[in-house]
């Protein structure tokens, strides 16, 4: 398994390569998923993009929202600029992009997105017709599905295994939009699902706190399972991270592959929201008590001299710590203060002490969230790329230094070797001199060297001319020069406009198409309603969840076929149902070219991600119910009427979808 290490900035990627990442994801400033954090430029990110060939390492970008019809000529024309510049891949979730690319590029390869919400193998078979060569699972899919997808599909597949995991299913998030016009699909999430809400049940407060704020992802001892499941790819998240984390996150998950001792403390050092993982084996035990980073707790405060301006802080710990150390200090799960200990002393072998203007209190927990030393430490280390060089130093001939890269030989030519008249050069000199490089680790195969002297200056200037000659081989081996085209697309969309969503039978039937939401999926009652729906000469639907398992794909395909219902499909398993279909909102289409491709009638095809269709503004995987209420299956609590509640006052419906298991939406 390879893995991959998020970089948000070029120390980030040194982090990510020095540590032992195979291939590294990055965003460019215009067109990805993280608009809120500073990104690569056409300019840097040719700088970045060779850095990271120059030690073998795969560039993948993430060209990762939706587009409008005005914005996809240049998203194309993005993706030429940078595939001829040498990035190797690209992690695409709009489906109308994704045709283009594959109709006139074949030769650029495209990995799914994980906000395609891709998590069963039918969404991986309706993929196969554009030739993806990797799917980006998303984070909710399961260990079986994935060896379902693995065992039927000739297909990479990625996992994320690290960082922060999403509260609702990916690409199906409009929390922000709909409350701030700010869509998660264009790069601009709020973070809604951090701040803190009440769950409510008519009007009493059940539980309150970060009930939206997930975990974060750690996988580490899963590898054998993922590795038996057929996963391909390691991803870890967190291109908005600082450099620790991405340097951190990558060696340990390096250590774990090689049978290396991994450091668990590290990893929470790097950042944690406390650890999951997440549905890999379906539990879903998610929640966390935190919404930001709580590092290592190491100990509690036992003494405080408060004083005019500043406040002695003594306080019991067996971790080693180290000045310009930065501490969060929490009572129980509430975050007080972050303080950086610039005078933090050592009184014995247990006891420290610190001062700080903030008022803190005996018996306040202090968790260590920046260690000064081990980030200074792993943000130090450098590798270099190793090379062999045949050298050949022969008397009145020019020096020559020769080499394979990719299978193929090169040779470089120098200045011409005078004899020598005193000490001539010895290969130790010759070792010591090509080791100035900064990326390059030459190993010396002498193969021929007389008694010859050169100018050092002129030795110097031949170890420059050949690192450049083998720094420009490398590349321009990835560099590429297809042209771009002009697009045009004239297919209209077909609106699906007139309809009217109920939940149960005795809803009155007002609109002339009928979509049927229901709670339970029952073959009888779907009949039923498909029945009154005829007598009253009106057209019904049925709404498909948006995640579905094996397991209730095989139910829901027995009842469209046992009851021949039209349906409206909310992801791309749905649309292998042999029957009439509604393409719905939660399969994003946004612009003409996507709707082309599934050339049907289509629900929400506006200019910006709308809800006005009361699609979910959240999808949720985990049961609320066990999470926050530590309630089970056998006595399930659900019923309608329960809420979150967010500080302002705004009300989010909880609703539920039923077939083998319970998924949760959240709505108006």
């Amino acid at each position: 398994m390879k893995i991959l290490s998020p970089v948000g900035n070029e120390e980030s990627l040194k982090a990510a390569i020095f540590n032992g990442a195979d291939e590294i994801y990055l965003g460019i400033n215009s067109f990805n998923a993280r608009n809120n954090v500073n990104c690569f430029n056409l300019d840097n990110l040719k700088q970045a993009v060779d850095f990271a060939h120059i030690f073998n390492i795969k560039v993948n970008l993430a060209i990762n929202i939706l587009f409008s019809n005005d914005e996809i000529q240049d998203a194309l024309n993005l993706i030429i600029d940078c595939f001829n510049l040498g990035v190797d891949s690209f992690i695409i979730q709009d489906l109308g992009l994704i045709s283009l690319v594959y109709k006139y590029y074949p030769q650029i390869e495209i990995h799914a997105s994980t906000q395609m919400g891709i998590h069963n193998l039918e969404g991986v078979n309706f993929l196969k017709q554009f030739n993806i060569k990797r799917v980006v699972l998303s984070r909710e899919t399961p260990l079986n599905e994935v060896k379902r997808i693995k065992k039927a599909c000739n297909i990479e597949i990625e996992y994320f295994v690290h960082g922060a995991l999403c509260v609702s299913f990916s690409g199906n998030c409009y929390l922000s939009s709909y409350l701030f016009n700010a869509s998660g699909n264009r790069g601009k999430c709020k973070q809604l699902c951090r701040l803190p809400y009440s769950f409510e049940f008519d009007g009493k407060s059940l539980k309150k706190g970060y009930l939206l704020s997930a975990k974060d992802f750690n996988m580490i001892e899963k590898l054998a399972e993922l590795k038996n499941a057929g996963v391909d790819v390691l991803k870890i998240e967190g291109r908005a991270r600082r450099p620790y984390y991405v340097g951190e996150t990558t060696k340990q998950y390096y250590n774990a592959l090689n049978n290396l001792k991994v450091n668990e403390n590290n990893l929470k050092l790097a950042f944690n929201r406390e650890f999951t993982e997440g549905y890999l084996n379906g539990n879903g035990n998610i929640i966390s008590p935190y919404n930001n980073h709580t590092g290592i707790f190491i100990g509690k405060i036992t003494k405080v001299n408060y004083g005019k301006k500043f406040n002695e802080i003594y306080f019991e710990s067996k971790e080693k710590l180290y000045p310009k150390s930065t501490f969060k200090i929490f009572n129980k799960t509430k975050e007080k203060n972050t303080i950086t200990a610039f005078d933090l002393k050592q009184i014995n072998t247990n006891t420290y002490y610190l001062t700080t203007t903030q008022k803190l209190n005996v018996n306040d927990s202090l968790h260590l969230i920046i260690d000064y030393n081990k980030e200074t430490e792993l943000l130090n280390i450098a590798k270099k790329r190793e090379i062999i060089l045949n050298i050949e130093a022969i008397e009145n001939k020019p020096i020559k230094a020769k080499f394979k890269i990719k299978d193929k030989n090169y040779e470089v030519v120098g200045p011409i070797c005078e004899k020598a008249k005193n000490s001539p050069i010895t290969q130790i000199e010759l070792q010591k001199n090509f080791y100035k490089s900064d990326l390059f680790n030459a190993k010396l195969n002498v193969t021929k060297l007389d008694d010859i002297f050169m100018p050092k200056q002129q030795l110097n200037e031949f170890r420059r001319k050949v690192f450049d000659e083998i720094y420009n081989i490398i590349v321009k081996s990835y560099e590429r020069n297809i042209q771009k085209i002009k697009i045009t697309n004239n297919y209209k969309i077909k609106k699906f406009e007139d309809f009217q969503i109920i939940e149960n039978l005795n809803e009155k039937l007002t609109h002339k198409n009928i979509i049927y939401s229901p709670s339970e999926y029952n073959e009888n009652e779907i009949l039923k309603l498909k029945q009154l729906c005829e007598k009253e000469n009106k057209v019904l639907y049925l709404d498909t969840p948006n995640f579905m398992l094996e397991k209730d794909i095989k139910l829901l395909e027995n009842i469209i076929n046992n009851t021949k219902v039209n349906i409206i499909a909310n992801n791309y398993h749905a649309l292998s149902f042999n029957t009439n279909i509604i393409i719905g909102a939660g399969l994003n289409v946004y612009n003409n070219y996507t709707a082309s491709v599934y050339n049907k009638p289509v629900i929400c095809a506006e200019s910006n991600i709308s809800t006005k269709t009361n699609y979910p503004f959240m999808t949720l995987r985990h049961c609320p119910f066990k999470n926050l209420l530590k309630a089970n299956c056998y006595n399930c609590p659900y019923k309608k009427g329960f809420y979150y509640k967010m500080e302002n006052g705004k009300i989010l419906k909880l609703k539920r979808k039923k077939l083998s298991t319970c998924t949760f939406y959240l709505t108006d």
